[in-house]
This record gives structure tokens, C-alpha cells and sequence, in this order.
């Protein structure tokens, strides 16, 4: 019997990316869905999303009726929350399809026991992180933010996320960031001998690390400077690639 593979990514930032970053992405996710079991998408799919009580942020209605399209055409789209949209709700459930999860999962995929988490939190140093968290996710913020107009809190989530201004290569403190995120990974595996993988994102620094008896670390990077995803595929090792010109390429850690 055939197993279709099954594609993962993260760290999109639709409303962000510049006209051809997000046509490959549109590409992208049409090709994968021509062979997918699922695609997952792991945190971050918007660089803005939060459901007001009036409306949906504007300029994504491209994006979703691809996605949408994808759905109905057999296809199930997973989406993990991220730091960037994790105010998730029934528009993307119910008017697009998309199977939407706040909280990391452990999963059977492809034959792996998977770890899955955006990665925002995790790792040394987040203590503060975490409390800024919790304040910005709960209840009470979010019933407040909900009665503003779309336009305005999309402008105010613009301001805060800053992603526009993040578009060169990821910084000293990002790149820290990323060893610090494998260095949690890689002793979650020591921890825990039943997993088989860990995939991350967040960072924006794609990386697939291979440690004893065929156990893993994955961050599937961005959309933003990678353009890159990985594969699961029953009886094979995982796989990262980068999307260049219509086309996956396998890509090589540096």
C-alpha cells in the first residue's frame, strides 16, 4: 500500500512577505497538496492573526481561498499556534477548514512518534517571555483587543510584530536563539527515549540534526529567507528542503 508523505513548514508570515515570497508559498502548498496525506504548518502562518468580534484581519483572502481549496480538495491543513497567531478561531475552523491547535502535540506521523511545538518559550531564558505571554493571551486582553476594529488591530499587530523590519538575515540574537532551541531538543530526545522526532520552528534557521538510533531534531525555518519544509515519509529518513524556482532541493545545514 502507498503512503503519501506527509509535509510540514512553519513560520509563513502571510501579510509580511513581499509579493514573490508569498506566491512561491501559494505555489508551494498547491504542489505539496498534489501528494500530501496532510500538511502542517507550524505556528506563525499569519504574521498577524487574531478573529475580532466585527471581522478578520484585511489582506489574506488570496491566501485562504487557497488554503480553503486545498481543504476541500482531500487534503487536511493542521495549523499550530505561534507567537503570531495563536488568537486562532472558528473563521479559520469553520469558513476555511483549517484544524487549528493552540498547544504542541505529540503525534504518529509517518511512522515517528513526533514532538511538535512552534518553539516560543521553550529553552533557557524564557521566564519573562512566558509572563508576557500569558498576560497578552489571556482572557481578559484578548475579550478587550477583540472589540476593535479589524483595521486598527491589525495596524497595532503590525506595530508590535515588526516583521517588515526583520527581513535581512536572521541577527546575532536569532541565531542564538536557534542553538539554544536545539540544545533543548536534543536533551528532550535524551529525556525521552520514546520520541522519534522533534520539530521546532521560530527561529527562522531551518536545521535537521540526526543523533543515535535514528532519532531527530528538525526546524523547518521560514518563508521569509528559506523558503523551506520537511517530509515524512513512511520507511524513510525525514527530510528538509527549500523551495527554489517551482522546485524542492534538498537543504544541506551549513
Amino acid at each position: 500500500m502507498y503512503n503519501k508523505p506527509i509535509y510540514l513548514t512553519s513560520d509563513v508570515h502571510l501579510g509580511a512577505l513581499n509579493n514573490d515570497d508569498e506566491s512561491s508559498f501559494l505555489n508551494w502548498i498547491n504542489w505539496a497538496s498534489t501528494n500530501a496525506a496532510q500538511i502542517i504548518i507550524n505556528g506563525d502562518l499569519f504574521d498577524f492573526w487574531f478573529e475580532f468580534r466585527t471581522g478578520i484581519p484585511p489582506g489574506y483572502q488570496n491566501s485562504l481561498s487557497v488554503l480553503k481549496a486545498v481543504i476541500q480538495n482531500g487534503v487536511p491543513v493542521t495549523l499550530l499556534g505561534g507567537n503570531h497567531d495563536w488568537w486562532a478561531g472558528r473563521y479559520l475552523q469553520e469558513e476555511v477548514g483549517i484544524s487549528f491547535e493552540p498547544d504542541p502535540l505529540l503525534l504518529n506521523l509517518a511512522g515517528y512518534k513526533v514532538f511538535m511545538a512552534h518553539g516560543d518559550g521553550l529553552g533557557h531564558g524564557t521566564k519573562v517571555y512566558k509572563l508576557v505571554r500569558y498576560f497578552l493571551r489571556s482572557r481578559v486582553l484578548t475579550s478587550l483587543f477583540s472589540l476593535l476594529d479589524p483595521n486598527w488591530g491589525s495596524w497595532i499587530g503590525a506595530k508590535v510584530s515588526r516583521t517588515k523590519q526583520k527581513r535581512l538575515q536572521p541577527s546575532s540574537l536569532e541565531h542564538h536563539q536557534s542553538e539554544n532551541l536545539k540544545k533543548w531538543a536534543l536533551n528532550k530526545l535524551k529525556e525521552e527515549p520514546n520520541y522519534d522526532l522533534i520539530v521546532l520552528g521560530h527561529t527562522h534557521i531551518p536545521w535537521i540534526e540526526r543523533i543515535k538510533n535514528n532519532r531527530y531534531y528538525i526546524n523547518t525555518g521560514d518563508w521569509l529567507h528559506n523558503r523551506t519544509f520537511a517530509i515524512l515519509n513512511q520507511g524513510e529518513q525525514p527530510s528538509l528542503y527549500y523551495w527554489k524556482n517551482g522546485r524542492p532541493s534538498p537543504y544541506l545545514p551549513e
